[in-house]
């Protein structure tokens, strides 16, 4: 028994050495980051950098929110991340529904092209349609632009969940009198769920801290939060104490909404994965 016990223990340790070989690459980064926000200027620049044992100051959070605008930047994002994911959620998982039931391939495909094209050829296109209709610097043309980079994410992943859901559901809901939309409001959505949180997610998560598109088709009134870590970079210096500060206010929501939705991003990614 001692020895058995001994294995198992050596077991664990083993275990948790290894999660800690994996995990400490990904942590220490995002450590140092926030560590840095909160040194002054000289600090930031002492080389090897001190990781422990230094007094931390708020002041460059102060004044990036004082005088950089940055709870406007906030709002420009969430505005913009929100609603494009609401509208791509109502469009696409309609369409993966179609998709998934009715075998369309062809479409299937498209759909799979189109999101591997680089998202970048897009821009030059909506820059000069949104100029001539002088809609730059609206909410509605950042919406807009990121809604054509999620929609094919979220038809994409759900397609292939709502196939792995038996049509058997389907077939006893129209047995007992459900239209088609009905079935699916009442019956595939609920069962859906962790898909639906999953897309959601990444599609929020990807406008979020989408930088190419708001660069080009923001302004002062819609700048959001990844345009603005460019103005800490100047011809003579870098303020990295003010950028990494912004840095921090940019990856918190995402790394917040991430763990309070793993269970069901965990769900919707694996779902399909195992079959009996």
């Amino acid at each position: 028994m001692t020895v058995y016990k001994a294995k198992k223990a050596a077991g664990k340790i083993g275990l948790y050495a290894l999660v800690l070989i994996v995990v400490l690459p990904i942590l220490f980064p995002l450590y140092f980051v926030f560590i840095s926000s909160l040194k002054n200027m000289s600090q930031v620049y002492i080389m090897p950098p001190q990781l422990f044992g230094f007094t931390p100051i708020w002041d460059h959070y102060k004044y990036i929110f004082e005088t950089q605008h940055y709870d406007t930047y906030m709002i420009n994002s969430a505005i913009v991340a929100f609603a494009s994911t609401a509208i791509s959620l109502i469009l696409g998982v309609p369409a993966s529904y179609s998709i998934a039931r009715f075998h369309m391939r062809k479409t299937s495909t498209s759909i799979l092209v189109a999101r591997l094209l680089p998202s970048i050829s897009f821009l030059l296109p909506y820059y000069f349609l949104f100029s001539k209709l002088k809609m730059i610097d609206t909410y509605s043309v950042l919406i807009l632009s990121h809604i054509v980079l999620s929609l094919p994410l979220i038809v994409w992943i759900m397609s292939s969940f709502i196939a792995d859901i038996p049509k058997e559901l389907d077939e006893a809901a129209i047995v007992d009198g459900c239209t088609r939309q009905r079935c699916f409001w009442n019956v595939i959505l609920p069962v859906s769920l962790p898909g639906l949180v999953t897309c959601a997610t990444l599609s929020f998560l990807g406008s979020w801290n989408n930088f190419q598109f708001a660069l080009i088709l923001s302004g002062e009134k819609t700048r959001t939060l990844p345009v603005s870590l460019q103005y800490f970079v100047s011809g003579a210096d870098i303020r990295w104490g003010r950028m990494l500060a912004a840095t921090i206010v940019v990856i918190v929501p995402a790394i917040i909404l991430t763990m309070a939705l793993q269970k069901y991003i965990i769900k919707g990614m694996t779902a399909g994965a195992v079959k009996g």
